[in-house]
């Protein structure tokens, strides 16, 4: 399974988010820049990260984003879950297959899902953004 690159820059923000001072704001345009992604792409991420209650987004001239929970408290399987458009590994209806009635590769393929997000809420962000090989790339780009 290949996750979009929508769950990609998911991650990405909020790694940085983690890395930064607690409480300090950053902004979708210096995180685009860290990362060399386009900023309307990013904006689109930060919008629905906000919505699932991953970050704060604040508005206005002193406004930006921070996390909204401790990097421990959030599973990766949670972020994959709210950011993926449909986790249905295969579509059985476009076209139409002729398998569709006794077909028993997509329950296989539903259950290898099921246990790669499994796997997932096994960690959280702390895992992939706390250490300091991590926090030394991130802050040598600032």
């Amino acid at each position: 399974m290949q996750l979009t690159r929508h769950t990609d820059y998911a991650f990405r923000v909020l790694i940085y988010l983690s890395s930064v001072e607690e409480g300090k704001l950053s902004t979708v345009g210096e995180i685009a820049e860290i990362f060399q992604v386009p900023i309307n792409h990013l904006t689109k991420v930060v919008q629905q990260l906000g919505k699932a209650g991953f970050i704060i987004t604040l508005r206005g001239k002193n406004g930006g984003i921070r996390l909204a929970h401790d990097p421990e408290s959030i599973l990766l399987g949670s972020v994959v879950r709210a950011m993926e458009a449909t986790l249905d590994p295969v579509n059985c209806s476009q076209p139409l297959c002729r398998l569709k009635i006794n077909c028993r590769l997509k329950p296989i393929l539903n259950r290898a899902i099921q246990s790669f997000i499994e796997t997932l809420d096994e960690y959280t962000l702390a895992d992939i953004s706390q250490n300091k090989e991590v926090q030394t790339l991130l802050v040598t780009e600032l």
